[in-house]
C-alpha cells in the first residue's frame, strides 16, 4: 500500500515537471520566432553589402596589377625618352658615331638599310657589347644625313642599355622615327631583319598617330589593338613622342602582347562571375567565356559579329552611359545581374564583371540564418539547463544516482566523482552504488590523464616534425640551397632591419649551351658543384634564385668586391669543362652583379638594381663582378 502511494506521488511529480517544461518551451520558442524575425530584417541588408564588398575585394588585385603595369610602362617611356635625348645631344653630328653607323648598317635593297644581323645574335665592337637589336631604315623621301645617322645611333645605344631591364614586362622596346625607320630591342623576334622592304610605317595608324600633323598636342598615346604579323600576336603599343627645338626626333615605344594584359582580368575567382573587357566603342577585347583564338581571328568582336546576349547588353551599356566615376556598381541594368564597372588607365578599356543578383541574395541570407540558428541553439541550451535544474531540485536520491550513471555514460568523470552520498541523502545500497560509480570515475580520470599525457607527447613530436617540414619548404630540392621563398623572406627582413646590405645576383655563364650539349643531368651536377662551392666558401646564406641564377645577401661591412671576386675565382678553380662556350675560358664561369639595399626599398626595386649590375657584368664580357 505504501509503495503504491509513493509511486503515485512520483508520477504526479513527473507530470508536473513535464507540464512546466512544456510551458517554458512554448514561451521560449515564441520569443525566438520574434527575435529571429527582427534579427533577419536588421542584418540582411548589412550582410548583402558585405557580400558585395567581398566581390569587390576579389576584383581589386587584378585591377591594381594592371593599373600598376600601365603606369610602369608609361614611366619607363619617360626614362627611355630622357636617355635618348641625353645620348642624342652628345652624339649629334659626332664623326665617331657617324663612322659607326656607316660600319654597322648595310643596304639590303634599294633605299633600305638594316642593322647587321650580328647585333641581334650578339657582338662586341668598339668596346661595346650589343645583342637582341635590329633596325629597319625604310625608303624615305629625304637622303641620309649625318644628323639622322647620329640620331639612329643614339636610339641604338639607348635600347642596348635599357632594353634588357624591361624584357620580362613588355614584348619589346623600340624607337620609331618619322623618316620611316624603327630600331627594336627584342629577345623574341629580330623585327628589323624581317620587315618588308616596301613597308612605309607612317601609312599606318600606329606611327602616324605620333606625327606632328596628327598629334599637335604631342601627347603620349596607347594605340588600339592590332595584329602584329611578324610576331603573330595581338598587340597594343605605347608611344611617347620625343621633340627637340620643335623637331620630331623619334618615339619611345613599347609593344605589349594582349594575353599578358588580360589573362588575370578574365580569370574566374567565382564560378558564376563573368568578366568582360571592352574598348570605348563597345567591342569585345577579352572575356572569361570566350576563347582568345576567337577574338584573335578578328582583332576584336563587335555587336555585329558576336551575338552572345550578355555581351550585347554590356556593349550597349558602354555606348549609352558615360560613367563619370569608376568603379561603378549597377543593379539590374542587365537583367538579373550585379555589374562592377572599372575603367583601366592607359588604353581606357572597360572591365566589367557580371554576377547574378540571385547568388548575392543567397550568400547574403547565410548570416541572418546563422544568427537565427544561434538563437535557437541558445534556447535549446537554456531549456536543457532548466530541465537539469528541475530534475535536480524535484527528483529523489535514486534519480541523482541515475544522473551519476548518466554522467559516466557521457564520460563526465570529474563531475560524477564530485557527488557525495551526504549531498543526495543516500543510504545503504544507494550509497554503495554511488561509491562504486565514483571509484569507476576515478579510474577513468586516471586513464584519461594518462591518455592526455600521451597525446601531449605525440603533439610535441608532431610539432618537431612540422618544424622540419617548414625548413624543407625553404630549401631548393636540387641544390640544397635556400629557395626563392626563403630569399624573398630574408631580403624583406634585410630591408626592414635598416642595416647596410648588398644584394648579389649571380648567373652561370653560357649555361644554356652547356645544358644543351652535355645534357640536363650534367647541368644539374654542375649547378650542384657551383652551389656547394659558394655555400662552403662564404658564411652567408646562398639562394637558388631561379634556373642557373644564384643570390646572396651580404652585410656591407664586408669588402664586397674582394669577396665576390674570390668566390668567382673559386668557381673557375672547379674547372668544370665547357667546350661549347664562346668565351675565352674552356670551363664554366660565373658573372655577378651587386647593389646596395636601401632602407626605403621594396623587393622588386632591390632585385632590379642588382639585375642591372648583373646585366652590366654580362655585357662586359662575363666572368666578372660589377657592383653598383
Amino acid at each position: 500500500m505504501e509503495r503504491r502511494t509513493q509511486h503515485r506521488r512520483m508520477q504526479k511529480r513527473e507530470k508536473l515537471t513535464t507540464a512546466l517544461l512544456l510551458k517554458i518551451s512554448i514561451w521560449a520558442i515564441s520569443i525566438v520566432v520574434l527575435a529571429s524575425t527582427a534579427t533577419f530584417i536588421v542584418t540582411y541588408d548589412d550582410a548583402r553589402q558585405r557580400v558585395i564588398g567581398l566581390l569587390e575585394q576579389d576584383l581589386a588585385p587584378a585591377l591594381e596589377r594592371n593599373e600598376a603595369f600601365f603606369e610602369r610602362v608609361e614611366q619607363n617611356g619617360d626614362i627611355l625618352a630622357e636617355q635618348f635625348l641625353a645620348h642624342y645631344k652628345i652624339m649629334r653630328n659626332n664623326p665617331r658615331y657617324i663612322d659607326q653607323f656607316d660600319r654597322w648598317y648595310e643596304q639590303t635593297s634599294p633605299g633600305v638599310m638594316r642593322l647587321k644581323p650580328a647585333f641581334d645574335r650578339g657582338i662586341t665592337t668598339d668596346d661595346e657589347y650589343f645583342k637582341h637589336l635590329s633596325a629597319f631604315l625604310g625608303k624615305r623621301e629625304t637622303p641620309l644625313t649625318d644628323e639622322f645617322k647620329s640620331r639612329v645611333m643614339a636610339a641604338q645605344y639607348t635600347l642596348n642599355e635599357l632594353g634588357p631591364a624591361w624584357q620580362h614586362e613588355v614584348s619589346n622596346s623600340h624607337f620609331s622615327m618619322p623618316e620611316n625607320s624603327l630600331l627594336m630591342y627584342s629577345t623574341e623576334s629580330p623585327w628589323g631583319l624581317l620587315a618588308d622592304k616596301d613597308l612605309v610605317m607612317t601609312d599606318y595608324s600606329v606611327v602616324r598617330s605620333t606625327l606632328q600633323s596628327h598629334n599637335p598636342e604631342r601627347t603620349p598615346n596607347w594605340t588600339g589593338l592590332y595584329f602584329d604579323i611578324s610576331a603573330g600576336v595581338l598587340t597594343i603599343t605605347y608611344q611617347r613622342p620625343i621633340d627637340l627645338d620643335g623637331k620630331h626626333l623619334a618615339n619611345a615605344s613599347f609593344d605589349v602582347v594582349l594575353s599578358r594584359l588580360v589573362s588575370d582580368l578574365t580569370k574566374k575567382k567565382r564560378a558564376n562571375a563573368e568578366h568582360v573587357v571592352l574598348n570605348s566603342e563597345g567591342d569585345l577585347i577579352a572575356a572569361s567565356n570566350v576563347e582568345q583564338e576567337a577574338i584573335i581571328k578578328r582583332s576584336t568582336l563587335t555587336s555585329e559579329t558576336y551575338n552572345e546576349p550578355l555581351y550585347q547588353q554590356l556593349s550597349q551599356l558602354v555606348l549609352d552611359y558615360k560613367f563619370a566615376e569608376t568603379p561603378t556598381i549597377l543593379q539590374n541594368k542587365v537583367d538579373g545581374q550585379l555589374l562592377f564597372i572599372n575603367q583601366l588607365p592607359g588604353p581606357g578599356w572597360w572591365h566589367i564583371t557580371a554576377y547574378p543578383l540571385a547568388e548575392v541574395r543567397n550568400q547574403a541570407i547565410v548570416l541572418p540564418l546563422q544568427l537565427v540558428g544561434a538563437g535557437v541553439s541558445l534556447v535549446i541550451l537554456i531549456l536543457l539547463i532548466g530541465y537539469w535544474l528541475i530534475q535536480r531540485e524535484v527528483s529523489q536520491p535514486l534519480q541523482e544516482v541515475a544522473r551519476v550513471a548518466s554522467l559516466m555514460g557521457q564520460r563526465n568523470y570529474h563531475e560524477a566523482r564530485s557527488y557525495s552520498s551526504a549531498k543526495i541523502k543516500a543510504r545503504g545500497e544507494v550509497r554503495q552504488a554511488l561509491k562504486a560509480f565514483q571509484t569507476m570515475a576515478s579510474r577513468f580520470i586516471k586513464a584519461q590523464d594518462e591518455l592526455e599525457r600521451e597525446v601531449a607527447l605525440r603533439t610535441s613530436e608532431l610539432a618537431d616534425a612540422n618544424k622540419k617540414l617548414e625548413a624543407l619548404a625553404h630549401m631548393d630540392s636540387l641544390t640544397g640551397l635556400f629557395n626563392r621563398r626563403a630569399f624573398d623572406r630574408d631580403l624583406q627582413e634585410a630591408i626592414d632591419s635598416g642595416k647596410p646590405y648588398h644584394l648579389v645576383i649571380a648567373d652561370i655563364d653560357e649555361f644554356k649551351a652547356y645544358n644543351d650539349n652535355y645534357g640536363h643531368e650534367a647541368g644539374d651536377s654542375a649547378i650542384n658543384a657551383i652551389s656547394e662551392c659558394l655555400r662552403s666558401k662564404t658564411p652567408f646564406k646562398v639562394y637558388r634564385y631561379g634556373g642557373e641564377e644564384l643570390a646572396m645577401i651580404m652585410p656591407s661591412t664586408y669588402d664586397v668586391e674582394v669577396k665576390l671576386n674570390e668566390l668567382r675565382g673559386k668557381i673557375m678553380a672547379l674547372n668544370i669543362p665547357h667546350d661549347y662556350t664562346e668565351l675565352e675560358w674552356s670551363c664554366l664561369t660565373i658573372s655577378m652583379g651587386a647593389a646596395e639595399v636601401h632602407r626605403d626599398d621594396d623587393i622588386p626595386s632591390a632585385i632590379r638594381r642588382a639585375d642591372k649590375q648583373l646585366y652590366a657584368a654580362k655585357n662586359s664580357g662575363k666572368n666578372c663582378v660589377v657592383i653598383g
